[in-house]
């Protein structure tokens, strides 16, 4: 009998394959260097994968129900999430349905591309969060100053369009997390979430807090010192439907506090 968390890891597995198969064609699209015949080739094996993948988001929901029956809220917005995923898949099948075709000229395989590309780009978002959700905390340390310079002048998604760049303030020493890649992920939707309030220029202050823990507050830099050069990018694009709430339901289970002030205009990240 298979166990709930080996269902939700074989489940998260098949559905990373089957978006890395549809990124995968994106770069074939993309490059100039494989030719129509092979293209031609592989777009019947993208779309047969597309049921397949459709069937592995829903195993996915089946899976996480099991685990997250205790967070009906949580619950609720990753199926809302998996929805769009399926639902994008089922866009990209009706996009390589039709009769087998002969030949593809550049105009089609430019208008092909347009179509995967955000696809794509929100399947691997999909992705990142199911991981979040399904990961267990380490007990890894790792340097969120390391970490962020690392980060810095980077976007997460794909094709993200607008991003922003957040000065980051560090009030403490060196600054060990267990797990940095929530950590960026949350502060890539503070970031977005003041900026998207009002707020023209972000500031990251990291601080520890009175139970001895890290503290992340994201806020206008209004009357706040230099920040010595650290900056973090994050996209600005629209977050999918229902993406922030399954971002704070992976920091819930994380035991991580997020708490949306001042009429979004101030986020705090409490470990």
């Amino acid at each position: 009998m298979i166990r709930p968390s080996d269902a939700l890891t074989l489940a998260r597995g098949d559905v990373r394959d089957g978006a890395a198969s549809i990124e995968h064609l994106l770069q074939v699209l993309g490059s100039r260097r494989v030719g129509p015949r092979v293209l031609l080739r592989a777009l019947p094996e993208v779309h047969a994968g597309c049921a397949d993948l459709c069937a592995s988001l829903a195993a996915l929901e089946g899976a996480l129900a099991a685990e997250m029956a205790a967070d009906p809220e949580g619950l609720a917005a990753v199926r809302a999430l998996l929805g769009h995923a399926a639902a994008r898949v089922a866009e990209l099948a009706a996009a390589l349905a039709g009769p087998e075709r002969a030949a593809l000229d550049a105009r089609e395989r430019l208008a092909l591309e347009a179509v995967v590309r955000p696809i794509a780009g929100e399947l691997a978002t999909v992705v990142r969060l199911v991981d979040l959700l399904g990961a267990h905390i380490t007990s890894e340390t790792t340097s969120i100053d390391v970490a962020v310079a690392r980060a810095g002048r980077r976007s997460w998604r794909r094709g993200a369009g607008k991003t922003i760049v957040a000065a980051v303030e560090i009030r403490t020493g060196e600054l060990q997390v267990s797990d940095t890649a929530m950590i960026l992920e949350l502060l890539a939707f503070a970031v977005a979430a003041v900026v998207r309030a009002g707020v023209a220029a972000p500031r990251i202050v990291v601080e520890i807090g009175p139970d001895g823990f890290p503290v992340f507050t994201v806020r206008a830099a209004d009357g706040l010192a230099p920040a010595a050069g650290r900056q973090l990018e994050v996209p600005l694009g629209e977050p999918l439907p229902r993406e922030v709430d399954v971002l704070c339901a992976a920091a819930r289970h994380a035991g991580i506090e997020v708490e949306v002030a001042d009429e979004g205009r101030r986020v705090t990240v409490a470990l």
